[in-house]
């Protein structure tokens, strides 16, 4: 492996200046870090967190308004339309697919999900 240090760069010291003050700095050796050291720098550095658990716990709580919705609806409607979100955020198809599977297998949700993915 080939030790080439000119390929490190440290934007945040462009600017900075070291001045040795003493004649007891000047006479001791110059510090070298270890090789290990370089080694460490030249690692990928890892990704940012990417807050997946936390999205998956605010769309966890998205989907159980919805189903908080769906047991307090009052009308027909209003419980057809909790159905097709409810199929859509479990299937991921559009509006209009969801209300033909639902529509052919009267608005049964668990049989609507189960006769999309068969028809998949």
């Amino acid at each position: 492996m080939s030790t080439d240090f000119n390929d490190i760069h440290y934007p945040n010291l462009t600017s900075c200046r070291v001045t040795l003050m003493s004649t007891a700095a000047s006479s001791k050796p110059i510090v070298q870090l270890p090789a290990s050291f370089h080694d460490v720098l030249r690692k990928d550095i890892k990704r940012p967190y990417d807050f997946s658990y936390e999205h998956a716990i605010l769309k966890r709580k998205e989907d159980l308004d919805e189903e908080m919705k769906l047991a307090t609806a009052d009308s027909r409607e209003e419980l057809q339309k909790g159905v097709v979100v409810k199929m859509k955020s479990v299937t991921g198809c559009s509006d209009d697919l969801c209300i033909s599977f639902l529509e052919d297998n009267g608005y049964d949700l668990k049989t609507s999900i189960e006769a999309f993915y068969l028809a998949k």
